[in-house]
């Protein structure tokens, strides 16, 4: 016997059966866009940072509009767009909730800088040392200098919000009155100049020395490197600290001991050439951070080759450098090979420039330290993926990696992102999408100009806006039509 249904005209949505079919589409959906991304961004680089390895290292677990790996596409993007605003990120992340059908979150950008301040820097960090590794993997010999990998470190700054931490850890020069300026925060990183990428950055308060900070970077160094640097790092405890790792030093002379210079002193090589034994004093210098015990595990003495060379300055006038290096066999390494590896070490003012200038980060819109410490992590992880790509391009097209143009590149990855959304889940034309966009990269070629002059002067003329000599709220603005900022007041 057939049995009647009860109940037959009572709805079946007062059971929510239909609104628990909508939530388990939405969650899945969720759950698509978190850990395979809809981000053009996160398809571009997918060879490198795959969905699978950010699923790995991703310690949070709830799905939200603003998760980790959501967050850090979107905060890539930011950097990549030569420091968007925060509402350029959030418009991204609104694109991809509507392109997968999800409500889309708030306009506001407070959500989005909450969630990359709860980022981890243990994530960010595992993230940076996969795109280095991914770099050091890809190198060839024609990328070494006589099988040895190439590397430079120096010293720079940025500038954060004046905010009351930021000030507490990093602060503001005291030429600067209190309330008139920026607080400065130190880097000083090593860049590998067989592919131009970052390998680490270490900060400091901008009051300190970057030879002091250096020793910290020490960690990135390792056997058959050979570190270019300039005469700030030229003292005894780092170059027999590099050398106890068995790499190779190529720096010039440090302007203490150049002053003192007796080019009679030591055993002759060549006219140019000169072997000349350093002697460890009895304490350590004032300003090391080593102990008493630790300077006497130094070596007593080390022989390094001096290398004579003369040059004219920007005013065209002539003056004499001396490169420090320990390769001292001058068959093997020629002092003329050597002297032009020091012209190298300029490289990475360039890649400074790219990361200040290019990416506009000289300025770092963040309210603490820890924001900051990110932000420089970040810039890290953005530059070295477009250095991955041009890498790659340079193979490819048979080029100099030098020859590349960083923000030519930028700007093809950055008009190409949204072509690979499309493309989700088909990898063949994935593959071919990114043979396209290698091939592009390889003609990004820069033009070279070798004697093209470029004074240290500014063509463009700023506006006469007078200095903030006092904080805001005391500040007293006059007519800047008149003279009268020639002699600021303030008020009482």
């Amino acid at each position: 016997m057939k049995q009647q249904p009860l109940l037959t005209s009572f709805p079946s949505t007062v059971f929510a059966t239909a609104k628990r079919k909508i939530q388990a589409a939405i969650q899945a959906a969720r759950k698509q866009l978190i850990s395979d991304s809809l981000s053009g961004y996160a398809l571009l680089f997918e060879p490198i940072l795959g969905s699978d390895f950010l699923r790995q290292i991703d310690e949070t677990k709830r799905q939200r509009h603003y998760g980790t790996i959501p967050t850090f596409w979107a905060w890539l993007g930011q950097i990549l767009e030569l420091n968007a605003a925060c509402t350029r990120a959030v418009s991204m992340v609104q694109t991809w909730n509507i392109a997968q059908g999800l409500p889309q979150p708030s306009s506001n950008t407070t959500a989005y800088c909450n969630a990359r301040s709860r980022m981890s820097m243990s994530f960010l960090q595992s993230v940076a040392d996969k795109t280095t590794s991914t770099l050091n993997a890809r190198v060839i010999e024609r990328d070494q200098w006589r099988g040895l990998t190439l590397k430079a470190i120096d010293g720079s700054s940025l500038q954060l919000l004046d905010t009351v931490k930021n000030q507490k850890r990093y602060p503001q020069p005291t030429t600067q009155r209190e309330g008139c300026g920026h607080p400065v925060m130190g880097i000083v990183g090593v860049v590998n100049l067989s592919h131009g990428g970052w390998e680490g950055f270490e900060t400091f308060a901008g009051r300190k020395h970057d030879s002091r900070v250096a020793p910290r970077l020490l960690k990135h160094v390792h056997e058959g490197d050979l570190m270019l640097a300039d005469r700030a790092f030229c003292t005894y405890q780092l170059m027999a600290q590099i050398r106890a790792k068995k790499a190779h030093v190529v720096m010039r002379l440090h302007q203490s001991r150049h002053r003192k210079l007796d080019w009679r002193r030591g055993k002759k090589v060549s006219p140019i050439e000169r072997l000349v034994t350093w002697v460890k004093s009895k304490n350590p210098p004032a300003g090391s951070d080593l102990t008493q015990e630790e300077w006497d595990q130094l070596p007593d003495e080390m022989t390094f080759r001096y290398i004579k060379l003369g040059y004219e300055n920007r005013c065209g006038e002539k003056q004499m450098l001396v490169v420090v290096t320990d390769l001292l066999d001058p068959e093997t390494h020629p002092a003329e090979e050597v002297a032009d590896l020091y012209l190298r070490r300029w490289e990475i003012e360039v890649k400074l420039r790219d990361l200040k200038t290019t990416l506009r980060m000289e300025m770092l819109r963040v309210k603490s330290p820890e924001m900051a410490e990110r932000t420089l992590l970040m810039m890290q992880i953005s530059y070295n993926l477009i250095r991955a790509l041009m890498q790659e391009g340079a193979h490819h097209g048979v080029r100099e990696i030098l020859e590349i143009s960083f923000k030519q590149t930028i700007d093809l990855v950055v008009s190409m992102s949204e072509s690979y959304r499309p493309l989700a889940g088909k990898p063949r034309k994935l593959r071919e999408r990114h043979q396209i966009l290698i091939e592009e990269v390889s003609q990004r070629v820069l033009e070279i100009r070798p004697y093209r002059l470029e004074p240290r002067a500014i063509k463009r003329r700023p506006k006469s806006y007078p200095l903030l000599t006092a904080p805001r709220r005391i500040f007293v603005e006059k007519d800047t039509r008149s003279n009268a900022y020639k002699k600021t007041r303030v008020a009482a």
